[in-house]
């Protein structure tokens, strides 16, 4: 394991505040715990309530709360959940990291694992003696695991983009779902030109794009066009990292985007500036008939109008033929100073397939295990063998591809490239120009990183 000296933490420090977060001074100070380059928390054998904050809204809470109760059930071991936002979760976390006031436990998106990191507030994991470890996808630990070898969250959840189609589109203009890039082109021209819903009006659209650049969402769109076209944001190698998005395949996902947005006009109006919320509510209301997005959202959808009216089917293949799509997951991060030996046998018990079930089916409208990380449980089997999420489990197993979660700070990298790429899509300008620059962004902030 690599030992971070004070001069290393300040350096890493240094690379989250280029990244737009703020650390106070004494959050990488050479006191700090946090900077001391332990794999052991001063406090790891404390015992008492873990304290867990977890990024999540509406009912996740309740659904993480079965799982901790079942845990407490089994161990005796009390679980507070401390705090549970999708607004600011991580600055709320930086703030906690410069006031030593950090939980003991923390749930959140993998691609926040090299920032944690970066700042020094998680402590890695021991996946060698980790009961367990061999029952979790090699894809999800491989996630967790920085350019080193070191591995520094549990996987908790994995999920992988599918394509929602409205099924009764499709059946009243007499078109089949699509399966390659040309197929979505043509589907996505007649949803938004020949009237599938009935109601004499030109105001459908074929593709629901969430295009905003809040949280990078751009990006995180177009991710899966760039893994379908055979390309990737990134190529690590002897502990760097080189930026690949000025590709030949980068640019042509980016060519297919842009013509979706511009040239073909099949996206939902207000697409450039629409998060997820305002993306599902387009697909869901019928202004947009297909929408790439994870199987989460099934739950979403079928509390609406739009339940019984779509079906989901594997993301369309690239030029070439290949299948790719976006993965992603959520992760147990385990803080510094914290209660370590009893965090441990909490993310043990959490990554079981009882546990992993609990995530999936307690709360239905909270799934906050969306594909089990557990090899042993079937997500088809746990949702009463609804093919829908047996198609997302074979999605993910054949063609899902996670982002660069272990660079430094893969959330800055792919804010940049969110910003470029919203740029280039709102001036339907020259692709191979924006690409390129944008390549050369991605290059310059690798190395301000320390791994480009």
């Amino acid at each position: 394991m690599r030992t971070v000296t004070p001069r290393t933490a300040r350096s890493l420090c240094a690379v989250a505040v280029a990244a737009g977060v703020a650390i106070s001074g004494s959050a990488c100070s050479s006191s700090s715990s946090s900077s001391s380059g332990a794999s052991t928390s001063k406090n790891a054998a404390a015992a008492g309530t873990i304290n867990v904050w977890i990024r999540g809204a509406g009912d996740s809470p309740k659904a993480y709360q079965k799982i901790f109760d079942a845990f407490t059930a089994q161990t005796g071991i009390k679980v507070t959940i401390g705090k549970a936002t999708l607004t600011d979760f991580e600055t709320a976390l930086t703030a906690a990291a410069s006031a030593h006031q950090l939980p003991d436990m923390v749930v959140d998106d993998a691609a926040q694992m090299g920032s944690f990191v970066s700042q020094g507030i998680v402590l890695p994991v021991a996946k060698s003696s980790f009961t367990g470890a061999d029952q979790l996808t090699d894809q999800s630990w491989a996630s967790a695991t920085d350019l080193k070898g070191q591995v520094y969250a549990v996987p908790f959840s994995a999920q992988a983009n599918v394509l929602l189609i409205r099924k009764d589109w499709l059946d009243k203009l007499g078109l089949q779902p699509p399966k390659s890039w040309d197929d979505l082109a043509k589907v996505a021209q007649a949803f938004t030109a020949k009237d599938p819903d009935g109601d004499g009006k030109n105001d459908t659209y074929g593709l629901a794009v969430p295009g905003s650049t809040s949280r990078g969402y751009t990006s995180w769109f177009w991710s899966t066009f760039l893994y379908s076209a055979g390309g990737d944001y990134l190529k690590a190698g002897g502990g760097k990292f080189t930026a690949t998005v000025g590709s030949p395949q980068a640019v042509s996902s980016a060519q297919f985007l842009e013509d979706q947005v511009c040239k073909n006009k099949d996206v939902q109006p207000s697409a450039l500036g629409d998060d997820t919320t305002a993306t599902n509510k387009a697909f869901q209301t019928g202004v947009a008939g297909m929408y790439l997005t994870g199987p989460y959202a099934y739950a979403t959808m079928d509390a609406t109008a739009v339940k019984g009216k779509y079906i989901v089917v594997a993301p369309p293949t690239g030029p070439d033929g290949t299948a790719g799509t976006l993965a992603e997951g959520t992760d147990i991060f385990t803080m510094a100073d914290s209660k370590q030996d009893e965090v441990t046998k909490l993310e043990e018990f959490m990554v079981t397939p009882d546990a992993q079930k609990l995530g999936m089916s307690a709360v239905p409208t909270a799934t906050i295990v969306r594909l089990p990380v557990n090899k042993t449980v079937d997500a088809s089997a746990v949702h009463g063998d609804d093919p829908r999420w047996q198609l997302a489990q074979q999605v993910y197993s054949s063609s899902g591809h996670y982002e660069y979660d272990n660079a430094p700070n893969w959330t800055q990298l792919r804010q940049k490239m969110s910003d470029d790429l919203n740029k280039l899509l709102s001036s339907c300008g020259n692709v191979q120009t924006a690409m390129t620059s944008m390549n050369a962004d991605v290059a310059a902030l690798l190395k301000q990183q320390g791994v480009g």
